[in-house]
């Protein structure tokens, strides 16, 4: 373990307010109360010291990665050096409402329109048309947790397909027409009753879902909120009337779940063959992107081995770096937090016993607390987060209570998770997972994480 500790000043209590010397040294664990310039031998000393602590980076992939019911359907790809070619395909059920008025057998059809709200997207060259499909599901969502590698068949035709230029930094709407068949069909069963829109289960029995796909060599991943923005809106109208009628059949309320293939032959992450094992990468570089549920993970022993060799210390301030990480193009910026969470001996996110999930506390937040069997029991309903500084390139924070609580609470020592997500002030999951929410990716140094550690010994 190799610790930078450097002596930043002797204090004699009999002499506050004279001149300190500074002295500074490279060494390994160094008991930090062997180093400085004692003034006064006789009277006691406080010395104030500074340790860099390198933390090790590997990298997992995720194990059980559930990605239901996110409120995004995550479509597209791209194909990059580090992490290969990743896809996301947004696969959704379809519905409507069973009490809303239909259009009755004097209703004249007019056309269908398939549409995706897209509120975030990620990518390049914004300047050419990027493609999306639309595909009938061949197999019904079932009511069931689905991750990111769950994976339901579909039609290999497109009922819509349409390519798009689109702004980046705001709502793009991609209106595509329907498949002509289909959409008859649709309209037929509407008006004429026969069944198929008496309940909602009917109707999934005739139309099981929809998988929507892009193109990873286009180089764009957009998030599609569900909702009434997208699934498709049939238009009519009466021979009376001066305007269209519209009815929706979109993904309000519908179950959904995005699948992600990803091809990392070829990459550094090749070397990544299983989920939930953690995996040293060759090369200088780490890295971590979203929807694959691929993340950094740091071995905190160093950190453990440190707070051992301690005594009689007070911390100042202690603060976690990571990066700077590798230059981005304008519209693919990271996520710009980082949840630090405790990790369990399966690579997993360390829940309580109570299924709360544990990550780094916020500064002046405890960090522990007591069960109801009297056990001492780590924090969970007010997370902390490293954050990303867009100029250094660099995700920090400070985390003084999180080290203070391992060195004098009993807090357990783990690993920690770097979970790209906005942190959380509630102990249970919250719906809206950044993580699961887009393919946002960073790639950092392997030597970019550390600790730097001020901290005041009294002798």
């Amino acid at each position: 373990m190799k610790v930078i500790t450097i002596f930043i000043q002797t204090l004699p209590a009999k002499l506050a307010g004279a001149l300190f010397l500074i002295l500074a040294f490279v060494g390994s664990c160094t008991d930090p109360s062997e180093i400085g310039l004692v003034l006064d031998p006789d009277s006691n000393q406080i010395g104030v010291f500074y340790t860099e602590i390198p933390l090790s980076a590997s990298m997992v992939l995720y194990d059980s990665f559930n990605t239901t019911n996110q409120g995004r359907l995550v479509v597209g790809g791209d194909i990059s050096p580090f992490f290969g070619t990743t896809e996301s395909i947004g696969i959704s059920r379809l519905s409507f409402n069973p009490g809303g008025t239909k259009p009755n057998q004097e209703a004249i059809f007019d056309s269908a329109k398939f549409s995706i709200n897209v509120v975030d997207l990620a990518g390049t060259e914004f300047d050419q048309v990027k493609s999306f499909k639309v595909h009938k599901l061949l197999e019904q969502i079932q009511d069931t947790s689905y991750y990111n590698n769950s994976f339901l068949p579909f039609e290999e035709a497109t009922i819509a397909s349409g390519s798009f230029i689109l702004q980046p930094d705001t709502v793009n709407t991609l209106v595509m027409d329907l498949n002509p068949d289909l959409a008859m069909d649709l309209f037929d069963r509407l008006t004429s009753n026969d069944g198929v829109f008496a309940n909602i289960f009917s109707f999934r029995e005739y139309f099981p879902g929809i998988a929507i796909t892009g193109n990873p060599e286009e180089d764009v991943t957009v998030a599609a909120a569900t909702g009434g923005g997208t699934g498709i809106t049939l238009y009519y109208h009466y021979d009376e009337d001066t305007v269209s009628r519209t009815y929706p059949i979109n993904t309000i309320q519908s179950r959904h779940f995005n699948h992600v293939r990803s091809d990392r032959s070829g990459t550094p992450t090749e070397v990544i063959t299983e989920r939930g094992r953690a995996f040293d990468i060759p090369g200088d570089r780490v890295g971590s992107k979203a929807n694959l549920g691929l993340m950094i993970k740091l071995d905190m022993e160093p950190l453990h081995d440190f707070l051992d060799t301690l005594s009689n210390i007070t911390f100042n301030q202690i603060t976690m770096e990571a990066g700077p990480v590798q230059t981005f193009p304008e519209y693919k910026r990271p996520i710009q937090n980082i949840v630090m969470y405790f990790s369990d001996e399966n690579n997993r996110i360390y829940t309580r016993s109570d299924g709360a999930a544990v990550a780094v506390q916020g500064e002046r937040q405890s960090q522990t607390g007591i069960d109801q069997q009297g056990n001492t029991v780590p924090s969970a309903g007010n997370q902390t987060s490293l954050v990303f500084n867009g100029e250094s390139r660099i995700f920090q924070n400070q985390i003084t209570s999180y080290v203070n609580a391992l060195y004098r609470s009993g807090l357990v020592k783990t690993d920690l998770l770097l979970y790209p997500n906005t942190p959380s002030t509630q102990s249970a999951p919250v719906g809206s997972d950044a993580f699961k929410r887009s393919m946002r990716e960073y790639v950092a140094p392997k030597d970019g994480f550390k600790l730097k550690i001020y901290y005041t010994k009294v002798r």
